[in-house]
């Protein structure tokens, strides 16, 4: 009797054990779920979009500066132009002498594909049209249409956090039709005082083709998440075939961007951002070009460039005019990265 009350009081104890414990059991915290991935910042982008990120600045793209970053993304650029030159035509005893003025208007398209961590392809296409806009300015600038398409490959390297540089390999042809009014009635009238009058059409209307090839080095550096620098340096080859005639020539151009990204260090989305290119041409194909430029973009997202550039160039709008820095373009352009 003794042992089995003991046995009961035994089973008793381990019974109101287990119910005690099974409380304690339900109230230990359940097992920790898997990390889940935090969701993307909506105003950072696509992910290929920090193709155009180096030490947190986000660069902006310089008209006149290739660099080297490797991006996926679409352009679209309307560009406008007007001029004033002066120059001195002249046709028998007519002289057209002064200042001239003329206007153009045109478009770029472009599209870019990085891949392989390294590399990046890219293709373009561009037409301008351009004339003189006053009768005398007809007859001294004359009127031309340009068109061209561009391809080219990148490849480059990030050197520390700060700093990316790279090899650019690009490949062009550029059609140009003009029509020289003024050169058309010198040569007239010229050939006629000569005893012989030539109404050749050819001197009216000149077709010009070029190819060219432009290897290239960048660099981008940022040493701080607000200031971008970019510099680059190239050398240019060109084919030009001009009205049945080929000659060939070379030039070399170095470029130097810098933009400055006010929402790195305040809530205001806007960059700025100055750039200068240099050309020096050897023979005639190429003729000496210099541009002095900034602009001023749209930083809120980094998936998207927004933003008016304006440059100031110099050069001869036609071979019979005078160089000149009274030539302003502006570029309103649109890149889009994913």
């Amino acid at each position: 009797m003794r042992s089995s009350a003991a046995l009961h009081a035994s089973r008793s104890l381990v019974l109101a054990a287990a119910l005690a414990a099974a409380p304690a059991r339900a109230e230990d915290p359940p097992p920790a779920a898997p990390p889940v991935a935090a969701p993307a910042d909506a105003e950072s982008g696509p992910a290929s979009a920090a193709g155009r990120v180096l030490n947190g600045h986000v660069f902006m793209p310089a008209a006149d500066v290739p660099g080297p970053l490797l991006t996926t993304s679409f352009l679209s650029g309307l560009l406008v132009g007007v001029g004033n030159t002066s120059a001195t035509l002249q046709a028998g005893s007519q002289v057209f002498s002064g200042h001239f003025q003329y206007a153009g208007i045109g478009a770029v398209l472009g599209y870019e594909y990085a891949f392989l961590d390294y590399f990046s392809a890219r293709v373009s296409i561009t037409e301008l049209i351009y004339s003189g806009i006053t009768g005398r300015s007809a007859v001294v600038v004359g009127s031309r249409l340009q068109g061209g398409a561009t391809a080219g490959v990148t490849f480059s390297m990030p050197i520390g956090d700060q700093l990316r540089a790279g090899v650019l390999f690009d490949a062009g042809y550029t059609p140009d039709a003009g029509l020289t009014i003024g050169t058309a009635i010198k040569s007239v009238v010229d050939s006629c005082e000569a005893g012989a009058c030539d109404v050749t059409p050819g001197n009216a209307f000149e077709l010009k083709n070029v190819a060219t090839l432009k290897p290239a080095l960048a660099v981008s550096w940022a040493p701080h998440p607000a200031l971008g620098v970019t510099g680059n340096v190239a050398y240019s080859w060109a084919s030009q075939t001009i009205n049945g005639k080929t000659n060939t020539g070379q030039a070399f151009t170095a470029g130097l961007a810098l933009d400055y990204d006010f929402r790195a260090i305040s809530p205001v989305p806007v960059g700025l951002q100055a750039q200068f290119s240099w050309a020096a041409p050897s023979g005639s194909t190429f003729q000496h070009v210099t541009d002095l430029g900034g602009g001023i973009f749209y930083t809120g997202r980094k998936n998207l460039a927004l933003g008016l550039q304006l440059v100031a160039r110099r050069f001869a709008v036609t071979p019979d005019v005078n160089v000149t820095w009274s030539t302003y373009i502006a570029n309103i352009g649109l890149r889009y990265y994913w």
